[in-house]
């Protein structure tokens, strides 16, 4: 990354950088006095987002950490358990939290809010935040949706507001329309100066008594599309309403996520898998036995595929207690079963992937 004598962005303080554009500080001609981030808020009134590497961020969250901050957690829907960090959770535990769970368009006709809510108030029941939940906010930034309701809760805060979050949740979209509501109201939005922190932060002016800071994203290196072929990244992206997709399996039998993973109900009586994954994803089902005559044939042909295959990992999974079961493959969504004891999973996809065996979401 080329810098150029320290020179720093006047609205955020970071330091100015002309060679990566998704990262912090870019920006297109170092004579430029803002970094690209601060200049589209200044200039357009739009909030871009970029990543840190988690472990930089989350030390430099630690080290200011503050009680009189009030933190917005925002959360993935189609992603619930992989936009979970639990350090960053152990860091702000004593801190008042906000959880926001973003793009609930993608289910909204599946499930009702009340029913979302008492699951992820489960998800958090055992978590380490769990007694400092204040509220937790459904909303979808893209349909614009609870937007509203939001903004007149930020109005409530007495505390200042940090946004933190991995990337991909929606976290400065969430922003962008929070300025784009407060526009409506013709209240100005400013950059702040912000030289003395080293998070790299961009305060927002909403003419409130408390001020909303956007923090970078944090890289979610358990997430696929970290590990996907670059052509295939915003085939990935989800944004319209999940359309599950259902098969009845017997014991090995292998369902494909095209060139990205596969799914092996390997022991079990015949039982229903309920797919809950992205629309653009076509799904083959194929015989155990033949999966890897199909991976070689058909790898190359396939449209979605992952960067490479040299980490691929197969995880195992025993279902050890009958209930509603619902298995969570991260930036791939879940499979919803009802699970029996004694029967076998197996999910093959990039070691790095976080998978989680959670009760039954839809």
């Amino acid at each position: 990354m080329t810098s150029y004598n320290n020179k720093k962005c006047i609205g955020c303080g970071v330091v100015l950088q002309t060679s990566e554009e998704n990262h912090a500080g870019f920006a297109k001609n170092i004579e430029q006095d803002y970094c690209l981030r601060c200049f589209r808020l200044i200039n357009y009134n739009e909030i871009i987002d970029y990543d840190v590497d988690p472990h930089q961020f989350l030390v430099q969250l630690k080290n200011n950490i503050n009680l009189h901050h009030h933190y917005f957690y925002v959360l993935d829907i189609y992603d619930l358990p992989g936009t979970r960090n639990f350090t960053l959770e152990e860091i702000i535990q004593h801190n008042e939290i906000t959880l926001i769970i973003n793009k609930v368009d993608l289910v909204n006709k599946l499930i009702n809010e009340q029913k979302i809510i008492s699951y992820v108030k489960s998800i958090f029941s055992s978590a380490i935040i769990n007694r400092n939940i204040k509220k937790i906010i459904l909303m979808s930034a893209l349909k614009n949706y609870h937007v509203d309701e939001l903004y007149q809760y930020i109005t409530h805060q007495t505390k200042d507001l940090y946004v933190v979050g991995c990337s991909n949740t929606g976290k400065s979209s969430i922003l962008n329309c929070l300025i784009k509501l407060v526009n409506r109201n013709n209240k100005p939005i400013v950059v702040s100066n912000h030289f003395g922190t080293t998070l790299d932060n961009i305060s927002l002016n909403f003419n409130l008594p408390v001020k909303i800071y956007d923090t970078p994203g944090v890289i979610n290196t358990t997430n696929l599309l970290n590990y996907v072929n670059k052509n295939n990244y915003k085939k990935l992206l989800v944004n319209k309403i999940l359309r599950p997709i259902t098969f009845q399996l017997n014991a090995e039998q292998t369902i494909f996520y095209e060139g990205l993973a596969s799914f092996t109900y390997l022991a079990g009586f015949k039982t229903s898998f309920h797919f809950y994954k992205n629309n653009n994803i076509i799904l083959h089902r194929t015989k155990y036995q033949n999966q890897e005559q199909y991976w070689k044939n058909n790898l190359n042909k396939l449209s979605l595929q992952l960067n490479h295959y040299d980490d691929m990992q197969i995880t195992e999974i025993t279902i050890s207690q009958a209930d509603n079961y619902s298995l969570w493959i991260s930036g791939l969504g879940w499979i919803t079963f009802q699970g029996i004891v004694g029967q076998k999973l197996l999910i093959t996809t990039n070691k790095n992937i976080k998978i989680t065996l959670a009760k039954r979401f839809i």
